[in-house]
């Protein structure tokens, strides 16, 4: 089959699909068949691009254009979860018989397969058994049963876990999910510079992680007493930001006064400031390398309009030692919220940037979801005339 038999096809489907007046007469069983129909043709078209997909990456299609494969699908308007799973699914269906034998056909959809194929590697992992192998072939067959017999995704996911619990090797005493050798993370951004990741974890880092979360998301007052307008997943998010920063902080050799130990490089081209980028994720805005530029290791590269570094600064720790003990003394707590000293940074309220000294007349400390307000909502911090903030 040629390539452009693909773009025939597609044109000839829209062609005939034409919903702008409806697909189908409004009768129950037209409508109904029509449905199946479609599902099918979507699980075919799922295994057709993870069948593309593991062929494009086989031989270096994306390499070739200079992004890797997700990105190849994704610039080819994927969404990136899709990308995912259609590259995972690709990878595997040539190894797995009965999940490629119901794809193909349209039988199971893109979610199923990848159900399976996700089961049929956490069976694996836990089992120490190889793809291929009779214990793994009789658990992929298990689980393509089950989803004909209308199992959903997330049942079957469960079914292998299950499956990987009871056939643990003899003496490996430790249940899945309290195995952290078995443990991920992963992350990708996407195209508006946000990073969006996954992780799987055992139930005791999970645990950890919740309780911190909780502890830390609780609603919180404004200063003048209303109540905390943000939603919880929002309240999570900065929980979440702020203890990074208590943890990177109490990595430091003076744990109790010190800047977080990570550097954060960022660079701004001489000529247009709105141009800062950050070493990992691209570029930023001019406030949020101030920010960045309150509380952290700053190494200033100065570049030319070809993008060419003509100088790099010392790094410089910024709110150290005595004056950091100072604030703290001082203020006690997030000068905006109440939030404990131990989850602040110290804020310079005349931007590093713009030439504000590090003194104590010139800092206060501000929670990280303070910090970020401070800097992007409006919010302005002075100092009184009893100097404090």
């Amino acid at each position: 089959m040629h390539a452009g038999m693909f773009t025939e096809m597609g044109d000839l489907l829209v062609d005939e699909l034409d919903t702008s007046a409806g697909v189908v007469n409004d009768v129950d069983a037209d409508i109904i068949a029509a449905i199946g129909g479609a599902v099918r043709l979507r699980a075919v078209t799922d295994h057709l691009l993870a069948v593309l997909a593991a062929q494009a990456e086989r031989v270096g299609v994306a390499k070739r254009s200079g992004m890797k494969t997700r990105e190849l699908l994704v610039a080819n308007g994927m969404a990136p979860v899709a990308a995912d799973r259609c590259l995972r699914v690709g990878r595997a269906v040539d190894a797995l018989a009965s999940p490629q034998r119901y794809s193909s056909n349209g039988f199971l959809s893109g979610e199923h397969v990848d159900a399976v194929v996700r089961g049929v590697a956490h069976v694996s992992t836990r089992t120490k058994q190889p793809v291929g192998s009779e214990a793994i072939t009789t658990v992929e067959s298990t689980l393509v049963g089950q989803a004909i017999s209308g199992a959903s995704p997330a049942e079957l996911m469960a079914l292998a876990r299950a499956v990987a619990v009871e056939a643990a090797p003899a003496g490996d005493t430790i249940p899945a999910a309290e195995d952290a050798t078995l443990n991920e993370m992963g992350w990708h951004q996407v195209d508006d510079g946000r990073l969006q990741g996954t992780f799987d974890l055992d139930v005791l880092t999970g645990e950890r992680l919740i309780c911190a979360v909780d502890t830390a998301s609780r609603p919180r007052p404004l200063p003048d007493g209303t109540p905390d307008p943000r939603s919880a997943g929002r309240r999570r998010a900065d929980a979440f930001g702020q203890l990074l920063q208590c943890g990177v902080r109490a990595a430091a050799d003076d744990a109790m006064v010190s800047a977080p130990r990570t550097e954060v490089m960022v660079t701004v081209p001489l000529e247009d400031r709105n141009t800062a980028r950050l070493g990992w994720l691209g570029s930023i805005s001019d406030r949020a390398a101030k920010l960045v530029g309150c509380d952290a290791g700053i190494t200033r590269v100065d570049l030319d309009q070809h993008g060419v570094p003509t100088a790099v600064s010392a790094t410089k720790r910024l709110f150290t030692g005595a004056v950091r003990k100072a604030v703290i003394v001082r203020d006690q707590c997030c000068v905006k919220c109440g939030a404990p000293a131990s989850w602040t940074d110290c804020h310079h309220i005349v931007h590093h940037a713009d030439g504000g000294p590090t003194i104590l007349d010139n800092g206060c400390l501000l929670c990280r979801s303070c910090h970020t307000a401070v800097h992007h909502q409006g919010w302005e911090v002075v100092i009184g005339h009893d100097r404090h903030p």
